[in-house]
């Protein structure tokens, strides 16, 4: 059936599911006079009647109330006859037989007790654990319990409610293997056959298997109609594959192949792309991807990451967010770690880049580590409280048309740690030697760099809590921190991996303005903060915390990075980050910078959520001065008879630009779901617009089809 004629189809027919079903599971219940079978270990013939009748040839008629139980299997009629010299089973009619996951209701029905066979006619079954029920005109039991049946209806609706079944002249459900199997199948929605199939797999349990997944579709000015059908290749307990053929009407045929594995001491998988664009004259365009992390012997371990892309826009035309239209770089490196018994960790990663931004020069690209090799090492002293450890580390940085070079860095220190319930006390010296011996600089700049630095922190903090009246936890913790780092001029220090972290409240207590090693600043400043928690007494949960700090500088910094200002003396901005839990649905959260010297916000970061069962709502706003100001909405929520709302609007204030919108509506009965969603975002670096369409079905405990938008929010916050 097409997408055409299903949409009306679906508009017309928004039923509710009636039906005697009382326990949920999903939509399709099981019906509550039909109490489960309790496992049991009994191997004797348990009859119960209101009436039996004996023979002196071992056959007995039982009628009024009849039960019979023999370990896992129950019979439940009205009149039922047992012979005991054949061990068989005879109902004449009708009749409920449970087998732990299976219940048959039948016309007539007959049981070998030995053979544990059986034969069910004029049945319908009932599959608890899967919420799955359905009708054949035989169904027959063997000794593993599979069951075969004839002439057969599958659906998870309720009663009187087929939205949607599975028709087939034969169906085998193999639970030991946790699979249905089809034969001359047709799959009817609302009574319209939607898909034919000669042969036809599904699951009756939420094991993984080999076989068709669920096939999604949409349409978008990039891809125009796309579709994608991945095929599951479960080939061991760990380790599987999934290829996926994904036909694009403006591009073309791309296969995508992903593999997983899973050993005793590592895991990674591995990703393959490739796609003749139609688009650009049948040009091959691929993706590679692959990662792997684990232990080479005990103590050693590995991380390798490796990604590579045919061309630079490759993303923007085949990624479909704006997330991934903005990758400026990928990714290669080998990352080797030897934690030793003793104290010590030793580190070689060799590290490379592919820049896939078309509007960047070579300048702007990172350096490649080929290679970078660190040893940490530490001692304690328990009785005198103190460390003493240090790192050592050497890199050769390459980067086509600039400066190159090799530098060893030296970072021993000394630290004292006094930490108690109410109080804790830290003081460290640093001593930092680094060399540089370089390679492409200017002309009559030095090839040969040195540094070398001590420097001395000390941090103070305390601890007090209090009951309040309402009776919960409250406390109160102040921290003041000094750092001294005396000036040594390091104009002629390349700049290799340094760069300046945005102003938090992190940095209030680091010992460096900058990450990486190719600055160190000078400084002579003093930071205070304070954090104030409230926390539920009998819980532990935090219900809200706030914090709140400054730096003053003694002194103008002077170390800096090229074309960047150096920051002033004197007091920084103020730093306050804000938790709050209202409830258990309601939370806040704000981060923020405030100038006193123009007395407004330079910098603010905060998000109102609000998150039930069913409903997602969250309200964000990101402002940094002078570079970007935006909103974020987000948006999930039922409405009436089955409507559910769902939406997100990410908007630029600063550009007056809308960034990526997404509206839809979702629709779900007792048995079927669909969804259908409009989305516009940004796809590429020069602020072109892609727009797609987006719509699902989903047959409920068989098969979803269609593509979604789950990726657009929180885990779990739409299916």
């Amino acid at each position: 059936m097409s997408v055409r004629t299903a949409l009306p189809l679906l508009a017309t027919s928004l039923l509710a599911c009636p039906g005697a079903y009382a326990v949920e599971a999903a939509c399709v219940q099981l019906d509550e006079t039909i109490p489960q079978i309790e496992p049991s270990d009994d191997p004797r013939l348990l009859l119960d009647a209101d009436r039996v009748d004996l023979d002196v040839d071992g056959r007995s008629e039982l009628e009024g109330s009849v039960r019979l139980r023999f370990g896992d299997r129950e019979f439940t009629t009205e009149k039922l006859s047992y012979d005991e010299r054949e061990r068989r089973v005879e109902v004449g009619a009708p009749s409920v037989f449970r087998n732990g996951d299976l219940t048959i209701r039948s016309q007539s029905a007959d049981f070998d007790l030995d053979a544990e066979t059986g034969r069910f006619d004029g049945a319908s079954f009932v599959l608890p654990e899967r919420a799955a029920r359905g009708e054949s005109g035989r169904i027959e039991l063997d000794a593993e319990g599979t069951a075969r049946l004839d002439a057969a209806r599958y659906t998870t609706c309720a009663p009187q409610s087929d939205a949607w079944y599975l028709e087939a002249g034969s169906i085998r459900l193999d639970h030991d293997e946790g699979l249905g199997t089809a034969r001359n199948a047709r799959l009817r929605f609302f009574g319209v056959p939607i898909l034919y199939a000669p042969w036809f797999q599904f699951p009756i349990d939420d094991r993984r298997r080999t076989g068709l997944l669920f096939p999604t579709f949409g349409e978008s000015s990039k891809t125009g109609f796309d579709v994608r059908q991945p095929v599951y290749f479960n080939l061991a307990p760990n380790y599987d594959a999934t290829l996926t053929p994904r036909y694009m009407s403006e591009r073309g045929l791309q296969l995508d192949a992903d593999g997983r594995y899973l050993l005793r001491r590592s895991e990674g998988r591995v990703g393959y792309e490739v796609l003749e664009d139609r688009e650009l004259d049948d040009e091959t365009r691929a993706y590679t991807e692959l990662e792997h992390r684990g232990l080479l012997t005990r103590q050693l371990g590995v991380d390798i990451r490796y990604a590579d892309v045919s061309d630079p826009a490759y993303f923007e035309d085949l990624g479909g967010s704006i997330d991934l239209s903005s990758i400026t770089h990928l990714e290669r490196s080998a990352r080797f770690t030897y934690n030793a018994p003793a104290s010590y960790t030793v580190q070689a990663l060799f590290q490379d880049y592919q820049t896939i931004a078309s509007n960047l020069e070579p300048v702007d690209d990172p350096y490649r580590r080929l290679p970078q090799l660190r040893i940490d090492a530490i001692t304690r002293n328990a009785i005198l409280d103190t460390r003493l450890g240090g790192s050592a580390e050497y890199v050769n940085f390459v980067r086509s048309d600039s400066i190159e070079g090799q530098r060893f860095d030296l970072h021993p220190y000394l630290r004292m740690e006094k930490d108690r319930v109410a109080w804790f006390v830290k003081s460290q010296l640093d001593f930092r030697y680094t060399t540089y011996e370089l390679t492409g600089t200017e002309p009559g700049r030095n090839q040969q760099v040195d540094r070398a630095l001590p420097q001395f922190s000390a941090e103070y903090g305390l601890r007090f809590e209090r009951v309040t009246r309402s009776g919960a936890l409250q406390t109160l913790e102040p921290r003041l921190f000094y750092l001294y780092i005396p000036y040594e001029n390091q104009d002629d220090v390349p700049v290799f991996d340094s760069g300046e972290p945005d102003f938090d409240l992190t940095q209030l207590f680091a010992r460096n303005r900058f990450s990486g090693e190719d600055r160190i600043s000078d400084a002579n400043q003093f930071a205070g903060a304070v954090t104030v928690r409230q926390l539920d007494p009998d819980s532990g949960v935090v219900r809200a915390s706030a914090s709140f700090g400054q730096l003053f500088r003694f002194q103008t910094p002077r170390v800096r990075l090229p074309d960047e200002p150096a920051p002033d003396r004197g007091a920084t901005d103020f730093i306050g980050i804000v938790d709050y839990r209202l409830l258990d649905n309601w939370t806040l959260r704000l981060d923020t910078q405030w100038s006193p010297e123009s007395a407004d916000f330079t910098r603010t970061s905060a998000a109102v959520r609000f998150r039930t069962e069913r409903r997602y709502l969250e309200v964000a706003y990101r402002f940094r001065e002078d570079l970007l100001e935006q909103t974020d909405l987000l948006l999930s929520t039922p409405l009436a008879a089955g409507f559910s709302l769902l939406g997100r609007w990410r908007y630029s204030v600063r550009d007056d630009n809308s960034l990526d919108a997404l509206a839809g509506v979702r629709y779900e009965t007792c048995c079927w779901a669909v969804a259908t969603s409009y989305r516009r975002y940004v796809a590429d670096t020069q602020g072109r617009f892609n727009t797609g369409v987006y719509l699902q079905l989903e047959l409920k405990g068989l098969a979803r089809l269609g593509s979604g938008v789950s990726n657009l929010f929180p885990a779990g916050v739409v299916e």
